[in-house]
C-alpha cells in the first residue's frame, strides 16, 4: 500500500434518513462525495486490479472526500444535463494535493486548478482559466488514448506490493454518465502511459510548476 498524502481522519461512513453518507469520527464530520462502491476496485501503476472489502471502500470514500474538501471541491454528483467535467485530483505522500478540473459548458471551456496550503489554511492555488478549443480538443485526444469511458477489460491482480507512490483519480461526467479511475502512479514505461499523459497535460494547462519528475 502506498503512503498517505494528508493525515486524514479516516472515518466510517453513516447513512441519513435521506441516504445521504457522511464520513464521522469522534473529533469531525464531513460529506462522502462519491456514489456507493465505487472504489471497491482500484488500479495498481500497470493497470492490475485490487479490491477492497466493504469497510476498506468505506474508508477510502472518507479519505478521497476529505482530500476534496480540504480543496474546497464539491461532488461531481448529480450530473447537470449539457456540462461535460472531468476532474484530475494528485494526492503524492510528500507534496501539496492537487486538484484539476476541466469543464465544457456550452461553447465556453474553462480549467480550475486548486494546491492545498497550510492546514487550515487558504489555498496555495485557487485559479480558473479560460481553455481554448484547441486545447479542450488536445484534453479530448488524451482522453480518448486512455479509453476513459470505454476502458473494461484490466490486467490481473498481481502478487506485488506497493510501499510508496501517488494517488491518480480521474472522474468524468458526459451525458448524465458518471466514471471513476482511482490508479496509483501510472507507470510511464507500461499500459497506463495515457493515463500519466492525461495527468500530465491538465498539469501543464493549469500553469503550475513542478520539479522535472516530481509528478509520480
Amino acid at each position: 500500500m502506498a503512503r498517505r498524502s494528508q493525515e486524514l481522519p479516516l472515518g466510517l461512513i453513516h447513512d441519513d434518513l435521506l441516504g445521504t453518507g457522511t464520513c464521522r469520527t469522534e473529533e469531525s464530520s464531513w460529506p462522502d462525495l462519491f456514489p456507493r462502491d465505487v472504489f471497491t476496485l482500484g488500479l495498481t501503476p500497470d493497470l492490475a486490479l485490487t479490491s477492497r472489502d466493504a469497510r476498506g471502500e468505506g474508508l477510502e470514500r472518507c479519505w478521497y472526500s476529505g482530500t476534496l474538501r480540504s480543496l474546497k471541491e464539491a461532488s461531481l454528483l448529480p450530473p447537470v444535463p449539457g456540462i461535460e467535467v472531468y476532474r484530475f485530483t494528485w494526492m503524492p505522500p510528500f507534496h501539496a494535493s492537487v486538484v484539476i478540473r476541466v469543464e465544457q459548458r456550452g461553447p465556453v471551456h474553462s480549467l480550475h486548478v486548486k494546491m492545498t496550503g497550510k492546514e487550515r489554511g487558504p489555498l496555495a492555488v485557487d485559479r480558473r482559466i479560460l481553455l481554448t478549443p484547441t486545447q479542450w480538443q488536445a484534453i479530448q485526444q488524451r482522453l480518448e488514448k486512455t479509453r476513459f469511458w470505454i476502458m473494461d477489460r484490466f490486467f490481473a491482480p498481481r502478487p506485488v506490493e506497493y510501499v510508496d507512490g501517488a494517488y491518480w483519480l480521474f472522474e468524468g461526467v458526459r451525458e448524465e454518465r458518471y466514471r471513476v479511475i482511482d490508479i496509483l502512479s501510472p507507470d510511464t514505461d507500461g499500459p497506463a502511459r495515457a493515463y500519466y499523459d492525461l495527468g500530465a497535460l491538465l498539469v501543464e494547462l493549469s500553469g503550475i510548476t513542478l520539479a522535472s519528475g516530481e509528478l509520480y
